[in-house]
């Protein structure tokens, strides 16, 4: 597996040392970044690739935990190569914070899983096609489907995925006007407009909503719906 830096500071961040780790096994794979690249007269230049090969151990329904020691670029880069066709794995990277992030193939948006009932939460990755994707909501975990010769990029996107819980009753929310006063009221708070929020479920417990929050970004058009799996937004607050 390879995978590498897009951000502008690719060459003088360091966000290394990089953990691999393969779920259901002690293995636990370190890694650091290439040496530095130029040297100024007597002191080393500080220049780096933000770029890692990793050699991974790939059973029958392979997981990895990608773990960064510093803070994970917002673009990257990532593709797995093998002389085994059959290779194939699912990566997981957890995000210190809520920002919104999106899988690209060919340039092109691959859409996120849609929403499972049971799961209450954007359906697992069921290893269909290169790029299949979901975002674990609160935990802010992206997780992915890699085969052989797969080649994705992780990019931002202008969007937000939330959860709100109120001491209510599903009949007592429904009755008050249920999702459409509950977009007003959030649109009406947060000064944007109601076609932008868009309600992906209503549980007991109390009452908890998911919702969604999206401004479409210019490079949202180009998303490539022969290989997604939902139209929902792909981040998480």
């Amino acid at each position: 597996m390879k995978f590498e830096s897009e951000d502008v500071d690719k060459l003088d961040r360091s966000i290394q040392p990089i953990y691999a780790k393969l779920q259901g096994t002690r293995i636990d794979n370190k890694v650091n970044s290439f040496m530095d690249h130029v040297w100024d007269g007597f002191y080393q230049g500080q220049i780096r690739m933000t770029r890692f090969p990793i050699l991974v151990y790939l059973p029958l329904n392979a997981v990895y935990d990608i773990v960064y020691t510093g803070s994970p670029p917002k673009k990257q880069f990532y593709t797995l190569e093998s002389q085994d066709s059959t290779v194939e794995m699912i990566v997981r990277i957890a995000y210190p914070s809520a920002e919104s992030r999106q899988i690209l193939k060919d340039g092109k948006r691959v859409d996120m899983n849609q929403w499972d009932e049971n799961e209450r939460g954007y359906g697992p990755i069921t290893r269909s096609f290169c790029g299949e994707n979901r975002y674990i909501g609160v935990k802010n975990i992206l997780e992915f489907y890699l085969p052989k010769g797969c080649k994705l990029q992780i990019a931002p996107r202008n969007a937000i995925q939330t959860m709100v819980r109120m001491e209510w009753t599903v009949d007592a929310f429904f009755n008050n006007g249920g999702t459409t006063t509950f977009m007003d009221r959030i649109a009406g708070s947060l000064g944007i407009h109601a076609s932008t929020i868009k309600v992906v479920s209503v549980y007991e417990g109390s009452l908890v909503i998911n919702y969604d929050i999206n401004v479409d970004d210019p490079a949202d058009d180009s998303s490539d719906s022969s290989e997604s799996a939902s139209t929902a937004s792909t981040s998480e607050a």
